[in-house]
């Protein structure tokens, strides 16, 4: 079975698609933020979620509760693929429905091989995965750059330093983070 989590009108063929809202063609009308989904334990390959993730769980233990969700609904090896504004830009910021930061730091933290290892080195990055019994590894994670440093990333105005500084320091830089998240079971 495939998702498309918060799927608004954005309708997917080959997923079911969930919203909020009782829009057209939604097949699924569900709350994100209440639980239980209305999905079987480890029934679920692929989870999508297009601009969903950072408007959910602005209490902190209900954006626990949705990842324990998902957790629950994924098979072993499915995969999550978010895709989110970046927190240092405009399209972020801008959206008062917008209550969390989605970063693949973040993300990371529900790692349970780096909670190991970030405890081996008595490192402070906090176990959550480990904490919730949650185990999510992040296969891959790229960033959907504005057309403006793309077209000087390719003219050669701007070398790659200055662009990593860029991006790590300024906003509207990077538009959008896109995570692939893997389900450990």
């Amino acid at each position: 079975m495939n998702l498309n989590l918060g799927s608004g009108s954005k309708i997917i063929k080959n997923f079911i698609n969930v919203d909020k809202y009782d829009l057209k063609n939604v097949e699924i009308v569900h709350d994100l933020e209440l639980f239980p989904y209305p999905f079987e334990d480890d029934s679920v390959e692929n989870i999508l979620l297009n601009h969903v993730l950072e408007h959910l769980g602005q209490n902190f233990d209900v954006f626990n509760n949705i990842l324990k969700e998902f957790y629950r609904i994924c098979k072993h090896n499915a995969l999550i693929e978010i895709r989110v504004p970046h927190p240092r830009h405009d399209d972020y910021l801008s959206d008062p429905t917008h209550v969390r930061p989605i970063t693949p730091l973040g993300l990371a933290l529900y790692d349970q091989e780096l909670n190991k290892l970030y405890e081996e080195q008595n490192a402070a990055n906090t176990p959550l995965g480990l904490i919730h019994n949650l185990n999510f590894k992040i296969l891959s994670s790229e960033y959907v750059v504005e057309p403006h440093y793309l077209k000087e990333i390719e003219n050669g105005t701007i070398s790659k330093e200055d662009f990593e500084i860029k991006m790590k320091h300024n906003f509207n830089v990077i538009k959008e983070t896109k995570i692939i998240w893997k389900v450990i079971k």
